[in-house]
């Protein structure tokens, strides 16, 4: 059960923790002041070890530019997982975060998020930790003509009801690649701790990406994951929009 768990939550992860989706990990773009933004994600993963195990999440993602370069994030997940004949589904753990520029070092970008999540999913169905956990990101980022290139790294103190380890840190870098005009292509490496305490393994995921922006104000994405390490989830298919108002 263990193992759903830590799949659900980090399906969940995956479609709160980016404001560029289908990237894993925090971009360092701002929406301006009072520029309000809407994301839509789908996010479906295949694990294969044991009895297989499907988990799907819908994630909204709804920030607000409150300055230039502070950003507000609250995103609430809908997520289901299938494993061993069982099935369960419902709301996820909500999350409120914050993103502010954190200054410029050697043609570097630099930018901070701290974040919670409330215990709205249900722990007794593997939908939730049970507690609140608090996280902190450091975000790196520059841009060089078509090319961007993302650096994330970062800590969440994981509090559960469900014995997982408390102490995640996480890491990730991406980069994009403007192929035609409005259209770019990414790919990402990410490594966590595992939630597993008991396993000496870590999750090690690459995910794949194309994003089209046919207009301003709407991005479209779709994405695949591969896990690199057996505690990663083996495949993941993702979709997302993103609207900005």
């Amino acid at each position: 059960m263990r193992r759903i768990i830590a799949a659900s939550l980090l399906a969940s992860c995956v479609g709160t923790a980016s404001a560029l989706h289908p990237l894993i990990g925090e971009d360092t773009g701002f929406l301006g002041r009072d520029v309000r933004q809407v994301e839509l994600g789908l996010d479906h993963s295949v694990e294969r070890q044991g009895a297989d195990t499907y988990s799907t999440t819908g994630s909204a993602q709804i920030s607000y530019g409150l300055f230039d370069r502070v950003d507000l994030l609250l995103s609430a997940p809908w997520q289901g997982w299938t494993s061993h004949g069982l099935s369960r589904s419902g709301v996820g753990d909500v999350s409120l975060e914050a993103k502010f520029g954190a200054g410029r070092a050697a043609g570097w970008d630099l930018a901070l998020k701290p974040g919670f999540s409330l215990p709205a999913g249900n722990e007794g169905r593997s939908l939730g930790a049970g507690k609140g956990g608090v996280w902190l990101y450091g975000v790196a980022g520059r841009t060089d003509g078509p090319l961007q290139y993302y650096l994330n790294a970062g800590f969440l103190l994981n509090r559960n009801s469900v014995g997982e380890e408390e102490h995640i840190a996480k890491a990730s870098a991406a980069g994009l690649l403007e192929v035609f005009p409005k259209v770019m292509i990414s790919a990402e490496l990410a490594a966590e701790t595992n939630t597993d305490a008991s396993s000496v393994s870590h999750p090690v995921s690459s995910v794949f990406g194309l994003i089209w922006s046919p207009y301003p104000a709407l991005d479209l994405d779709a994405g695949v994951s591969l896990g690199l390490t057996r505690p990663a989830p083996d495949l993941g298919l993702l979709l997302g929009v993103t609207l900005r108002l």
